[in-house]
């Protein structure tokens, strides 16, 4: 194992030593181990330009006499689309005769952590992990600095202490959906340029407009029940987390923050144009909003297949997000890596650069309609509207990115729903934007090490 910090190395163990068994369903497939490779034929070899220039890529395969199987633990794939169910096809379609296989192993992501925790115990992990993080597995994950991936090639931090260690195969970006048919049966125009943009104020008052003047719409807006949603209002009200000239500072609690803050809690005051059921979680916006009854839901672009399949009855659109001080979205996205110790480093390291391709890449961002994550790629999507995303990514800010990069250094801190919480907590009663901001700031003080306000 990689020396890390003691801190890291300390909890890490903690958790390994509490997981004693594996969860079931996720044995080798021929050979001795997980991770073993049958047979003796040897892995495909990468290897650099004798002359220190670009890289190579690995090598093909040879023919082999005994199979490997490289198993892929994902999750989502199947309701996302199944883009890598298409791509893992056609990889094994061209390498049917060449001893290299990819076996998916689809499980809910709620299981996730548990199950990497539970198989790294024993020696058991996957080939290849697709995830929203790797970070908190770094010393199961396998560097990448040998192959001929770069970090240039992607459009998130898939570093770590300098090295490459994971791949960014798609991003994610918050935006606005509406009802187009209520905005459009109410005659209320909807920003689909930048010039058009709405201030919060001004859309207020278009979907209170679409409320009055549609019977069967009763809510201005839903938002996910999620930091990222919440976090992306603060920013457009000029919140900051750290401060741009020292990350050292939290700088959370301002009086822009505290505009922010008051203005999505009265959202969900009575006569607010949103429900305090969806604030809290105990509704789900995405699924409040299919029903109609909703004139705009804050959400991703990753409702879009969702909506295309499972909205009939209304039309719908994604448009340009109010700002107020500054135009901002938060990105996110997954993951695509391979684990270290496996006995199939080289044949995980071979299909990487495989999908990596731009034919091959390209067929996975279309199949999902998918925002890519891989820099140099200009997807033919089968939905209208990731142009908006696209537009929402260009216009934004740089604070939310330069905020994850700083959280990012706090790996195995984990500060990621203080923020939520304090809104549930708010939206109940317990506390006013003064009461947020107090606990955000405790919470954050509390777990991130070397940081003041």
């Amino acid at each position: 194992m990689r020396k890390k910090t003691a801190k890291r190395t300390a909890a890490m163990a903690a958790v390994l030593m509490a997981a004693s068994v594996i969860v079931s369903g996720c044995g080798n497939k021929g050979g001795d181990s997980a991770g073993g490779k049958s047979g003796t034929t040897a892995a495909p070899a990468s290897t650099a330009a004798a002359d220190g220039g670009a890289k190579e890529t690995t090598a093909a395969p040879e023919a082999r006499k005994d199979a490997v199987e490289l198993e892929l633990l994902i999750s989502d794939d199947t309701l996302e689309g199944g883009a890598m169910a298409t791509v893992v096809a056609k990889f094994n379609e061209e390498h049917k005769d060449k001893g290299i296989q990819v076996k998916m192993n689809e499980i809910a992501y709620a299981d996730m952590q548990t199950q990497i925790q539970n198989r790294a115990a024993v020696g058991e992990l996957p080939a290849l992990i697709k995830l929203s993080n790797f970070r908190n597995y770094i010393d199961y994950v396998l560097p990448l600095d040998g192959s001929s991936l770069t970090q240039d090639d992607f459009l998130l931090d898939v570093s770590y202490e300098g090295k490459i260690y994971a791949t960014s195969i798609n991003t994610t970006a918050v935006g606005l959906f509406i009802n187009k048919t209520a905005f459009d049966a109410a005659g209320v125009a909807y920003p689909l340029t930048e010039d058009e943009r709405w201030t919060w104020d001004e859309f207020v008052a278009a979907v209170n407009e679409v409320v009055e003047k549609n019977d069967n719409v009763n809510t201005g807006l839903v938002i996910d029940h999620s930091q990222q949603r919440i976090g992306t209002i603060l920013y457009q009200f000029g919140m900051n987390y750290f401060d741009p000239a020292d990350e050292t500072r939290f700088a959370f609690r301002s009086e822009e923050t505290k505009k922010g803050i008051d203005f999505i809690l009265d959202m969900y005051k009575d006569g607010g144009i949103s429900k305090a059921s969806v604030g809290a979680g105990t509704e789900n916006a995405q699924d409040v909003f299919k029903t109609g009854t909703v004139a705009a839901h804050l959400a991703g672009n990753w409702c879009m297949n969702d909506y295309t399949t499972n909205i009939t009855d209304f039309e719908w659109c994604p448009v340009l997000m109010p700002k107020e001080q500054n135009a901002a979205t938060c990105l996110g996205g997954n993951y695509l890596y391979a684990m270290d110790g496996t006995g199939l480093e080289e044949d995980a390291i071979y299909f990487l650069e495989w999908f990596y391709q731009p034919e091959n890449y390209t067929l996975y961002c279309e199949t999902g309609n998918y925002l890519p994550g891989k820099t140099g790629i200009n997807p033919a999507y089968t939905v209208e509207g990731l142009d908006i995303f696209n537009m929402e990514i260009n216009n934004s800010i740089t604070q939310p990115r330069y905020d994850s990069s700083i959280f990012t250094k706090h790996t195995g801190e984990n500060v990621d729903n203080i923020v939520r919480d304090a809104f549930d907590r708010a939206i109940g009663g317990e506390l006013d934007s003064d009461g947020v901001m107090d606990y955000v700031v405790k919470e954050h003080l509390g777990i991130l090490s070397n940081v003041h306000e």
